[in-house]
């Protein structure tokens, strides 16, 4: 597709952008712990200006010191100490080209510090916060209320001093702003609660604040969200209409995404949803208004994003994770080299699951670079060596990348397809992000000086072919099963499933993890299979998965009906189908394929002990390590191959 919509320059108030790309807001947690601006925080921005990106939006930043910072490390915009690093950041970024701007938001019911006091509009309270010290909301009185309609004013006018080019309300995605503005979360009975006009009454507060504390000409953006995807919540009539009203308030340009933390799989929607999934609201806004409209959510691919500017669906398009996954994505998109472009795979590891979740700073399983630019270089090796990557897979594929632009020369063996276990994504549309990791990884690989073997590598292959070191990159063996299967059944592995040779008839695919439940998926996806999921344990995702997947996954299988049978062990599989054991009785279940998903097993360590033994340098990278998802073989692989 050609992408050039995406490049032609965009208007925000007086404001010109180079494009009309935008890097979303996103939480780094790289900031000092008093909100200043780090040098990580600079080098982070910076590199996203380097990338080509048309406009920086520097993540979400807290407006007083009394309740509103949601998050550890998150940058500060209350004090006038606060200014002469956001100015450094705002300079630094201009260096590369690009405009910026900073979101400055309170956080309401969503502090995620769990630390009182905790205000919003009501006492609704939000399990994942109020699990962690018992804190629940205190409603705001109105003198608070006018006090942070202040706050956000006078933080408007640093923004406005540390010489950035706009300012954005965060009033979106579950935040004070947004626990008055929707029904689910107000429950008040004076002036701010109640009808539209006063829930809506006090961001219409803030953004005038706003624009008595800043010149005319400093664009003010205005975060929405088009719904919070709650049954009471927002309606998009009132989202559209309150777009109207921030219009006529002097608002420059609306900022439309959609969900709140509590509805998560909107928010940042994971691998499973569909992507865009807020564009039918986010044109209902377009139609309303004459200022510009970014569309934002899960965009992901360059396709996609020219298509919506294009097609004139919006006139800017937001992308947060996938310039977390590679920050030259509007660089190699301008410059045709798509494939080039490391996708984000929508899975939350990285950047939610285990960084800020665990009280980190964001990451990604992608990008190893991620919150630490410039900290790993790749440099040229000071002695060129012959090295063997045994195995194909992510982990196998990106230490070969690595290692070729070390200077190495570099051999793959991979007896299958290059991707390894990741191939089964090829074709699935519920797996469609980690389709676009494989293509990328082997793209990678054939564009370098790799030799790749389509052969599988053994210690005499090895030695006798002269490699110096070997990188080994084999995976981890699937778990057998513990209970008897006849020879003669029709018994495959979950990683078999292929969408391109389609499986019909009953399908019971035994065990419950996250490899049961996508595959489950991607088998009711086929025409004419009936899938049963059987689970010996109470609930599915009972091991350490990523958080969206547990939450919300299961809801998925759910609505593509599929038959799920908990607390059901089986006992046996044989031509009549598999035999389960559900308290003190037994079952068969009709089956015409039965597919295994028992997960994974450390590798035995064979094979680099053999190497060792004939004298080879040997690192292990990979699921060869130990059984682990994309995040463990990218890094890893990353990490490693640096160092040879």
């Amino acid at each position: 597709m050609n992408h050039q919509a995406l490049f032609t320059p965009g208007q925000i108030g007086p404001v010109e952008v180079r494009n009309r790309i935008v890097k979303s807001p996103q939480s780094t947690a790289t900031s000092n712990p008093d909100g200043t601006v780090s040098q990580r925080t600079v080098n982070h921005y910076r590199r996203l200006g380097e990338g080509g990106v048309g406009l920086v939006m520097v993540e979400y930043s807290y407006v007083d010191d009394d309740a509103s910072k949601a998050i550890h490390n998150q940058v500060g915009v209350s004090r006038r100490e606060h200014v002469p690093g956001l100015g450094w950041l705002a300079d630094e970024v201009h260096s590369t080209g690009a405009k910026i701007g900073l979101q400055i938001a309170h956080g309401g019911r969503q502090k995620f510090l769990g630390t009182a006091p905790i205000k919003s509009a009501s006492d609704s309270s939000w399990y994942d916060v109020e699990a962690q010290y018992g804190v629940v909301p205190t409603p705001m009185t109105l003198d608070e209320i006018d006090g942070v309609v202040q706050a956000f004013g006078e933080a408007a006018a640093r923004v406005h001093a540390a010489r950035f080019d706009l300012v954005e309300v965060h009033a979106g995605h579950g935040y004070l702003i947004t626990n008055f503005l929707s029904p689910h979360t107000n429950s008040r009975t004076d002036e701010y609660g109640g009808s539209f006009e006063n829930r809506s009454r006090l961001l219409l507060r803030i953004v005038d604040s706003i624009r008595v504390s800043v010149p005319r000409e400093f664009p003010l953006s205005i975060r929405v969200s088009v719904t919070d995807y709650e049954q009471d919540g927002i309606p998009i009539e009132e989202t559209v209409q309150l777009c109207r009203l921030l219009e006529e308030h002097g608002v420059d340009v609306i900022h439309a995404s959609g969900g709140h933390h509590a509805t998560m799989e909107w928010e940042v929607s994971p691998w499973y949803q569909v992507r865009t999934p807020h564009r039918w609201g986010w044109e209902k806004i377009k139609d309303a208004v004459t200022i510009p409209v970014v569309a934002s959510g899960s965009l992901v691919t360059p396709d996609i994003a020219a298509e919506i500017v294009e097609s004139g669906s919006a006139d800017f398009v937001s992308l947060g994770r996938a310039m977390l996954a590679d920050p030259d994505w509007a660089r190699k998109t301008r410059e045709g080299r798509v494939l080039e472009i490391t996708p984000c795979i929508r899975c939350n590891d990285g950047c939610l699951h285990r960084g800020l979740n665990k009280g980190r700073s964001a990451g990604c399983s992608v990008n190893p670079h991620m919150a630490e630019e410039g900290r790993f270089p790749v440099e040229a090796s000071a002695i060129r060596k012959n090295v063997a990557v045994v195995g194909g897979g992510p982990a196998g594929l990106r230490s070969a990348a690595v290692l070729a632009d070390r200077g190495h020369d570099v051999t793959v063996y991979e007896p299958n397809h290059l991707g390894g276990l990741l191939t089964h994504a090829t074709g699935s549309t519920v797996k469609q992000d980690l389709s676009g990791l494989v293509d990328h990884l082997v793209h990678e690989v054939r564009r370098r000086e790799v030799t790749v073997v389509p052969a599988a590598a053994d210690v005499e292959v090895l030695t006798s072919a002269g490699h110096d070191t070997v990188v080994v990159a084999t995976g981890a063996p699937h778990r057998r099963p513990g209970f008897p299967v006849d020879e003669a059944a029709p018994v495959i592995l979950a990683s078999s499933v292929r969408a391109g040779t389609p499986i019909s008839g009953n399908v019971v695919v035994v065990g419950g993890g996250l490899q049961g439940c996508e595959a489950a998926l991607r088998l009711a996806e086929m025409p004419g299979a009936k899938v049963t999921l059987v689970e010996q344990g109470s609930g599915l995702l009972q091991g350490d998965e990523v958080f969206t997947d547990v939450e919300r996954l299961p809801r998925h299988v759910d609505a593509a009906a599929v038959d799920v049978r908990l607390d059901t062990r089986v006992v046996g599989v044989d031509t009549t189908g598999v035999h389960v054991q559900i308290g003190d009785e037994s079952a068969v279940i009709a089956a015409d394929t039965v597919v295994l998903a028992l997960g994974r097993v450390p590798a035995d360590g064979g094979l680099e002990s053999e190497l060792r033994a004939a004298g080879l340098d040997v690192r292990v990278v990979g699921s060869a390590v130990a059984p682990g998802r994309v995040f463990d073989a990218i890094h890893s692989a990353f990490f490693a191959a640096r160092l040879v």
